[in-house]
Parts: C-alpha cells; structure tokens; sequence
C-alpha cells in the first residue's frame, strides 16, 4: 500500500472520528433572545447526567421593577405535545446578582434517555408577556438525561470506528488504481475484509453498549427501530460485504476462472464506498435522527443487491 494512500487515509479516518464525537458531546450554545427593552441569554445543556440536579444559569437585563416576573416554565420528562403551555409548571427564577442580571433555575433530570423541556420568560404585573427564550420554531430548550459510559466501551467505540473508517479509505484508494488504469495490480479485499469486521464490531457490539448505556436505548436498526444513522450503517455494511464478493473468482463450467465483477467495475464499486461511508457516518449529524421508511430503503437495497449478485453470479458459472 503506498505511503500517500495511508497518510491520506488515516487523516481521513482521523476527521471523521472526530466530526462524529465531537457531535456526541453535544458542546453548549449560547442563545440571546431580545424584546420589548429586555434581553434573556441562556446556554443550552444539551446533556446532563440522569435523576440530577441541574443548575441552568440565565442572565436578563432590562427594566428593574419588583413588579416584572422573572419566570421559568419547565414540563415533566418526555412530554409529547410541547406546545401545550398548561403542561408547563412555573416557578420564578433564582437571583444569584440581580444587579448584573444573573440568575439560575433548577430542574431535575428523569432516567436515561428522557427529555426535559423547559424555556424562560419575562411577563409584565398583569402577565403580558415581554420577553423569553426558546429554540427556533416556537419549541422549549431540552436537556437528555444520560447514563455513564464505560472507558473501555468508550474507547473501544472510536478506536473500531476509526479502523473501520480507516480501511474503507484504504479500499476505496486502491480501487481509483483500478479505474484510472495506472496499474495492472489485482483488486485489494483486504480492507474491506477489515472494515466489515470493524464495523460489526462497532456499530453492532459497541455501538449496542454504547447506547444501553447512554441512553438505555439499543440497536435501532431495521428490523429493530428507525434510526437513521443506525439503519445507515446497516447499509453500509451489506455495501461492504457487496463489494468483498465482487472480488471473489469463480470457476465457469467452461473451466474458466472469472471474477464476478471486471476489475474496474470493482474500483468504482470501492470507490462508492467511500462515499457511502462518509453518509453513513455524517449525514445523521445534520438530519432528524428518526426516519419511519429509513427500515424500508434498507431492505430494499439489501434485496437489490442479493438479486444483481446472484443473477451475475449466475450467468458466469453457467458460461
């Protein structure tokens, strides 16, 4: 394997890995939120660890006056119609230092995996609302109530991500040899060999833990949920296993021995899976994590597959 290919392929793995947990951690973002003279500043708390009690700092200048209330509206974990505000309890906020506007409100966490939603608001003596803070789209802030992760199911998760990322890069790059032609090399299986492994490893053993522990939720993959970025991996994966037998070399009954595939139907077939696995690993960061069809591409492209390798198959051992 060339040297170039490899420094390339693990900067890759490298970024990815990174891009995806840094996602994981879910880092705080400050929201500012400003009307009628008042102005209300929050940094969300994406996550927080499970039954604790969470201590969410608020700041809110403007007009000081006893009369204007300073409230936070919080609803029980999990609740599914958000925008029923007689859900929502109501409690003052806490000063901390009123004259520089600080103050905090405090909310516990349900068990792992479960919502709570909240938002904050400045109304006048006769309740008119002033001012608040919420997410775009009118929704409340939320905060998912964790559970602790494992080190070693931790690690383990990223470093059998990265391989599996790691090797996809490796195959895919080897493969652009076999469509430019540069080379008369024989196509590599090896990394995706790996990569299938890796992958089962990560997304199936790790990744399981991983989320029993973190949010008391497992595989959600067809036929077991709709995840988006678990069924992704799914695809993936049976992608992988595609690409592994269109190397393989079979005997014809003419006595012939043919690969499935043509070498440069391989290459491109292993560069799609680069671009498979950066969808895989990327697109769930920046869609809803939830798709209700998402089971039904997956059987469908498995079933594609089967048929197309099958039929090929077919025809050359019977040439």
């Amino acid at each position: 394997m060339r040297i170039a290919e490899s420094i390339l392929s693990v900067i890759i793995a490298f970024a990815v890995v990174y891009v995806v947990y840094q996602s994981d951690k879910q880092s705080p973002v400050k929201l500012t939120s400003a009307s009628n003279n008042y102005s209300v500043e929050v940094m969300t708390v994406p996550t927080a660890l499970e039954d604790t009690l969470l201590i969410i700092p608020v700041t809110i200048t403007g007009e000081k006056s006893e009369r204007i209330k300073y409230v936070f509206r919080y609803a029980k974990p999990n609740l599914r119609n958000l925008e029923q505000l007689h859900r929502y309890g109501t409690t003052p906020l806490t000063a901390v230092d009123s004259a520089a506007g600080l103050y905090k409100a405090n909310i516990r966490t349900g068990t792992k995996g479960t919502l709570s939603h909240y938002f904050f608001e400045v109304r006048d003596p006769v309740g008119r609302y002033l001012a608040g803070i919420k997410l775009s789209g009118e929704k409340p802030l939320t905060t998912l109530a964790i559970g602790r992760v494992d080190q070693w199911i931790n690690w383990g998760y990223y470093i059998t991500m990265f391989i599996a990322i790691l090797s996809i890069s490796l195959g895919a790059l080897s493969s652009l040899r076999l469509v430019t032609g540069k080379d008369a090399q024989e196509p590599v299986n090896w990394p995706f060999l790996i990569a299938i492994v890796f992958t089962i490893v990560s997304a199936y053993l790790l990744g399981t833990l991983f989320g029993i522990q973190i949010t008391g939720a497992a595989w959600q993959g067809a036929p077991f949920g709709t995840d988006l970025g678990d069924n992704l991996k799914q695809i993936l994966l049976v992608f992988l296993v595609f690409v592994l037998l269109a190397t393989k070399q079979i005997k014809s009954k003419s006595g012939a021995i043919r690969r499935v595939f043509p070498k440069p139907l391989i290459g491109y077939l292993g560069i799609a899976s680069f671009f498979m696995m950066i969808l895989a690993y990327l697109l769930p960061l920046v869609a809803k994590s939830d798709y209700p069809h998402v089971s039904v591409i997956f059987y469908g492209f498995f079933t594609l597959l089967v048929i197309v390798y099958l039929l090929i198959f077919r025809s050359i051992k019977n040439a």
